[in-house]
């Protein structure tokens, strides 16, 4: 961000639109597989008092914010590319982008903790609503909310995928932010100071020559 701008003006908003739509398509994804996984299996979950159960239905609630956030910020950042000279569609974007991309980056965590810990306990928090007394006959035991045929590896498929579209939103979140930025003419870094050289007119020079002759001379001397 230091040193001049980056970028022309007459191509903010060709690179704004990129990103506003990237961001949007993204925010729908993420919102049709939070919402996926919401009603396959965690709306079950959910009704359990259960740390686990709980960071399971927190993470994905916060998945599902994080693409409305998306799609948000890809809607202000088309209308932005459209009227660049607008000051508080500037703003808007350039908070939304950092919300959207702390959110983001949150929800990737949050997520890669829910694949770990339902890898460690075999998928055994996924169907605790179940009545299984043995986890083998999961296939033809029918004592279940909800269908539990692959639901341990639906939702682990679901929740990658999700952690893939959580980073790609804060990738075009924060590439948002910094061209708001160079939009905006805002330096982040400070520019070093240029070492101001003295010219010495051509007449000085001469005589401040003689001088240190006339100096070295009488020495001798």
């Amino acid at each position: 961000m230091c040193g001049p701008k980056a970028l022309d003006n007459k191509l903010f908003g060709k690179v704004l639109m990129k990103q506003g739509l990237a961001l949007i398509v993204t925010g729908h994804l993420n919102f049709i597989v939070g919402a996926i996984v919401h009603g396959l299996v965690l709306r079950h979950v959910a009704k359990l008092v259960d740390s686990v159960s709980l960071q399971y239905s927190v993470t994905n609630i916060t998945a599902v914010a994080s693409a409305i956030l998306s799609i948000s910020c890809g809607i202000v950042a088309i209308v932005l590319s459209r009227y660049l000279a607008h000051t508080s569609l500037r703003w808007a974007a350039v908070t939304l982008s950092i919300i959207n991309a702390v959110v983001s980056a949150a929800c990737t965590v949050g997520l890669t903790v829910s694949v770990i810990i339902t890898v460690a306990n075999e998928g055994r928090t996924l169907l605790s609503t179940c009545t299984f007394s043995n986890l083998q006959l999961i296939q033809i035991s029918h004592e279940c909310p909800f269908d539990p045929t692959r639901i341990y590896s639906t939702t682990l498929c679901l929740w990658v995928i999700s952690i893939i579209l959580d980073a790609a939103e804060m990738v075009f979140s924060a590439r948002c932010y910094f061209i708001v930025l160079q939009l905006m003419d805002v330096h982040l870094c400070h520019k070093k100071k240029k070492k101001v050289r003295i010219q010495i007119p051509l007449k000085e020079r001469s005589v401040a020559a003689e001088e240190e002759m006339l100096g070295t001379h009488s020495e001798w001397l």
